[in-house]
């Protein structure tokens, strides 16, 4: 397996930290409603697993395009967002089909994070740098 390099290795960590924290509110709102059981708790494990790997793949990818010719990196691209979009579908019928184990929106809700993460840190830096040019 290819070692991921300094950039793909931050934005995995960059996610990890944001899915944590993100999961927090999750289990106070089910805690607070008086709905929290283990299978808040193993949903938002499961979601968040899936979701932080999501992005190492991500950037275990971009490592292997990056070598490519254009048309074998198209490729890779193509076929990873397939297989990774294909994995997230997996984990959540897995979560519908094992209630007694995960709950399926507390699986789901990590999920949305990392593009959420990433919306925050661009607008983020536009108001740090407005004029980037």
């Amino acid at each position: 397996m290819a070692r991921l390099d300094p950039v793909g290795r931050k934005e995995t960590v960059f996610t990890a930290v944001w899915v944590a924290v993100a999961i927090l509110p999750v289990q106070a709102a089910f805690l607070l409603l008086g709905q929290w059981d283990y299978t808040i708790l193993l949903g938002s494990l499961l979601g968040s697993i899936t979701a932080v790997g999501n992005v190492l793949m991500v950037g275990l990818m971009v490592q292997k395009a990056v070598t490519q010719t254009e048309k074998q990196a198209k490729n890779t691209v193509r076929l990873s967002q397939g297989g990774r979009l294909l994995l997230q579908g997996v984990i959540l019928v897995l979560a519908a089909c094992l209630p007694r184990v995960f709950n399926l929106w507390a699986a789901a809700i990590p999920l949305l994070v990392p593009r959420i993460a990433v919306s925050a840190r661009e607008k983020i830096a536009a108001k740090k740098n407005p004029n980037p040019h």
